[in-house]
């Protein structure tokens, strides 16, 4: 009988070192700053972009997906635990958030614990930007090479080979800082070089060697035309939210080094990324491993006369997002779903893995779709929020809301003005959508207590409050993020 006993429990180690064989591994791949059409597969003639494209063909990639918040912090805050920013009162890049609810979600919730918790290794490497004091480490990963240029790509060389040999299924995050850089030199961040790390102007003055040794026909001919949506919409109250709202002074000459070095950053991190699937082809990893790509944020491109990001437009909150591996359907593009990579990853992800979806997440599993096994998601909108304002988007009209003073809101058409120069606020013709979305924001805004504040302060109270924020940001190592 006792060996009896001995023989079984041994039976039972071998059958679930066979069942956490068989559960897929995941590749999570992240840029930073990527607005949704900067990819060759997007119809972008102007950059290659052939390893995300290859990703692409790969897998099933959702066309109409944003991010939870246009800014980096609160973003990876909720790819990293499916809950909003402002679950824990944080919706900027603040160090400040509430510590209380931030432990009631994080020790337990980050997709990383979740993880390691149901038998995986869970590796992270590159850039983090996360609230908290250990960053990635309290989120449930082990961090290896911070560096966010080729860090993540010579760690996966590194570790593909190692992780073939393992018994236990891995989740490695990896994190790339580019085409971010676009916020240094071609942003006209005043920091650049001297007050910056070497790191961060280290691909742009690849860059701009690269471009001064280029003749001037050349450099025109790979030069981008300028968005047709520059005109502001509802003036002085974008100023005041945006970011950079100073690069509506910049000349043809600013605008077209700006335009071009997004393309090349954006070129940069693909051959990062190149690296790093032949890495893992290499390895023969690939048919048991789920890849994820995505970025935490877009940037306006010019749109609306701005760079950068955080206002609640297109180009700085719709994002790449695509599945492939291991039981993901090929060379799909959804066009229809609307869908969200800040809650919608993890309780895809624990689908995906046969873990169990945490309880009151916002977001949903996309493993039907991504499979095969349906072709729609039930999902009315989904809600976007920045450190000014919130948004509703139920696909085609954005309705946000701002806390200024009298909290203005605007309302987008993306059907009809694909550029939201038109506010159609005060439209007749959109009463009726306009308040049935005002009235789904405010009633989830009421229920989680969130309810935007109509402030007493003037508009020079307002300007202070907006300088002493952008002094704070500029603050940090990684400006603008």
């Amino acid at each position: 009988m006792k060996y009896l006993s001995v023989f079984i429990f041994q039976l039972l180690i071998h059958i679930n070192i066979l069942l956490a064989q068989q559960k897929p591994n995941i590749l999570f791949i992240i840029t930073d700053q990527q607005s949704y059409n900067m990819m060759s597969c997007m119809g972008n003639k102007w950059l290659r972009t052939p390893n995300m494209d290859k990703i692409a063909s790969m897998g099933y990639r959702f066309d109409k997906a944003y991010c939870s918040n246009p800014v980096c912090t609160p973003s990876r805050f909720s790819l990293m635990t499916g809950h909003y920013a402002s679950d824990i009162e944080a919706k900027s890049n603040t160090p400040v958030y509430n510590v209380q609810k931030w432990n009631e979600i994080v020790p337990k919730g980050g997709i990383g614990t979740i993880l390691k918790k149901n038998g995986y290794q869970t590796l992270y490497s590159g850039k983090v930007h996360l609230y908290g004091s250990k960053n990635a480490e309290e989120y449930g990963f082990t961090i290896n090479n911070t560096d966010p240029y080729d860090g993540p790509a010579i760690y996966a060389e590194k570790m593909f080979p190692e992780l073939a040999n393992n018994k236990k299924p891995f989740a490695l995050f990896l994190s790339f800082l580019n085409p971010h850089d676009i916020c240094y030199k071609a942003g006209a961040d005043k920091r650049y070089p001297d007050n910056l790390p070497p790191d961060n102007i280290r691909e742009t003055q690849r860059l701009l060697l690269l471009q001064k040794n280029m003749s001037s026909d050349e450099y025109q001919k790979q030069i981008p035309p300028r968005v047709t949506n520059t005109a502001p919409i509802n003036g002085e109250m974008y100023d005041m939210v945006s970011m950079d709202a100073g690069a509506r002074k910049w000349d043809n000459a600013q605008w077209d080094l700006n335009n071009w070095m997004y393309l090349r950053l954006t070129e940069s991190v693909d051959a990062q990324i190149g690296r790093v699937i032949n890495a893992l082809e290499k390895s023969g990893l690939q048919n048991n491993t789920i890849i994820v790509f995505t970025t935490d944020h877009g940037d306006m491109q010019g749109a609306h006369g701005l760079t950068l990001k955080n206002v609640m437009f297109e180009e700085c909150q719709r994002i790449p997002f695509i599945f492939a591996g291991k039981g993901i359907k090929e060379n799909v593009v959804d066009k229809n779903n609307l869908v969200c990579n800040g809650i919608d990853f993890l309780p895809t992800i624990c689908d995906l893995t046969g873990i169990t979806i945490p309880k009151n997440l916002p977001g949903v599993s996309l493993k039907k779709l991504i499979t095969g096994k349906e072709n729609k998601i039930n999902r009315e909108f989904i809600i976007n929020e920045s450190y000014h304002s919130f948004q509703i988007n139920d696909g085609r009209y954005k309705y946000t809301i701002y806390e200024l003073p009298g909290n203005p809101t605007t309302l987008t058409d993306i059907q009809e003005n694909a550029g939201e120069t038109i506010n159609y606020n005060n439209d007749p013709a959109y009463l009726s959508i306009k308040e049935m979305l005002h009235k789904k924001l405010m009633t989830y805004l009421g229920n989680k207590n969130l309810l935007p504040l109509s402030q007493n302060h003037s508009i020079e109270e307002l300007r202070q409050i907006e300088k002493e924020y952008k002094k704070n940001h500029k603050g940090e190592k990684d400006a603008g993020e």
